[in-house]
């Protein structure tokens, strides 16, 4: 089925709130890409709104999957429910966690191509889905995949900062970076609990800049389109 994470105790449950935090903060960020694609019309933002929809729909599923099974841990350790049906909702909760993350991360890196070639695109797709579907270990596969795909966004959003300096591209390029060390850390988990809590917190922290890039750029533009009025 996958690599089991070694959860601290403690965590238990904090864990299920903050991706129900990442889902509503990765659906705001679509929301405000796509208002911001709709007064600039640069398609770029279209499929970054794109992007973050399915990733904050792969929180929600992640959250409710963790939320279903930690709500009947007791059963399960009591025997009171059939372990079966927990392995097959674990592993479809695994499956469609998986498609609905690395398709908005796909989608993060077909826009780092700067190219408009639905056949690269499903290219890219095929090649990773094939390799997750293949794979004995789901949940290793998902995040070395994820931790490709982020390193060359990362790459992306940097060069992109050293050329244009802007402050927005920057906080995007911090936001993949640490998302990157965040998927490196979920795949240290496997050995050390420590190390699940700090892909959480690294997760948080890349959102709310994702977010706060967007929130700026909103800001600005709504100033620009003030001061031109104001200038007419």
């Amino acid at each position: 089925m996958g690599n089991i994470f070694i959860t601290p105790q403690w965590f238990f449950g904090y864990d299920i709130l903050l991706e129900m935090m990442f889902a509503v903060i990765a659906l705001l960020v679509c929301f405000y890409s796509w208002k911001i694609y709709k007064i600039s019309q640069e398609n770029h933002l279209r499929l970054f709104s794109w992007a973050f929809l399915f990733i904050g729909l792969s929180y929600i599923v992640q959250s409710s999957l963790n939320f279903i099974i930690f709500s009947n841990l007791d059963d399960v350790v009591s025997g009171a429910i059939n372990l079966q049906s927990v392995y097959h909702l674990t592993l479809f909760g695994i499956y469609l966690h998986s498609i609905l993350f690395l398709l908005g991360l796909l989608l993060l890196a077909y826009i780092s191509l700067k190219i408009d070639n639905i056949r690269a695109f499903v290219l890219l797709l095929l090649l990773t889905f094939s390799t997750l579907y293949f794979s004995p270990y789901k949940t290793f596969i998902l995040y070395l995949l994820s931790t490709i795909l982020l390193l060359f966004t990362s790459y992306y959003y940097l060069t992109t900062y050293l050329v244009n300096r802007k402050l927005t591209t920057l906080m995007i390029f911090f936001a993949m970076l640490f998302l990157f060390v965040s998927n490196i850390s979920f795949i240290l988990a496997t050995d050390k609990s420590l190390y699940y809590v700090i892909g959480h917190i690294l997760e948080l922290v890349a959102y709310i800049l994702v977010l706060g890039s967007l929130l700026i750029i909103l800001k600005v533009g709504k100033q620009k389109h003030k001061n031109g009025k104001k200038t007419r």
